[in-house]
């Protein structure tokens, strides 16, 4: 709601078993003007399922089918988990029909671990708990630096345990996105579909 009144289109790639659970927010999301986009149906890494052909189908595939409604004609994004991604994984989804119209996997320029906020930031091995104020500063001298890019944020986590929850219980991403947007004035925000995406 809040890039919606600031004029913003953003693209929120959803994890399938959260849609079943909480579908009238990706109904409201995509009311709003916003694109949706294929997270997986669990979020599990995409190569670490190389071993197991169909359950890895079956994780784009299942959220394709409960997202597809949402989408229209597309474009047909997927985005894969944590970034995860090798040439094995698209061989494998490119052999199944329904997955031919995805573009992916989309990728980032700009993340600065929005999720990992009062944590330790375990991805990166420092000792301090990273606060707001470290995460907004770390955003946005990034964004000034490169002046373009895909800039990942999340709303959620769907990590499973008390990692998630902890995740769950901490996320600023809201408080960061308000206080960045302004500070951005002279940058244009493009959804997705309004940047280059090759014809299938």
């Amino acid at each position: 709601e809040f890039l919606h009144d600031q004029g913003i289109r953003a693209t929120f790639f959803v994890v399938g078993q959260q849609v079943r659970a909480q579908r009238d927010i990706v109904s409201k999301v995509r009311e709003l003007g916003h694109l949706i986009g294929n997270h997986t149906n669990t979020h599990r890494p995409l190569p670490s399922l190389l071993a197991a052909p169909d359950e890895l189908i079956s994780e784009v595939v299942e959220t394709d089918h409960l997202i597809e409604e949402f989408i229209d004609d597309g474009p047909f994004l997927l985005r894969a988990p944590g970034g995860s991604w090798s040439p094995e994984v698209a061989e494998v989804l490119n052999r199944h029909s329904d997955l031919h119209k995805y573009v992916g996997p989309i990728h980032w320029e700009i993340e600065h671990g929005d999720y990992e906020i009062g944590s330790r930031r375990h991805l990166r091995l420092e000792n301090e708990p990273y606060t707001l104020e470290k995460c907004q500063e770390n955003y946005l001298q990034n964004i000034l630096a490169k002046r373009s890019g895909v800039i990942l944020l999340h709303d959620w986590s769907a990590d499973a345990g008390d990692c998630g929850d902890h995740l769950r219980r901490n996320n600023r991403t809201l408080e960061l996105t308000k206080w960045l947007v302004p500070r951005l004035a002279d940058f244009k925000f493009a959804a997705l579909d309004e940047v280059v995406i090759p014809e299938s």
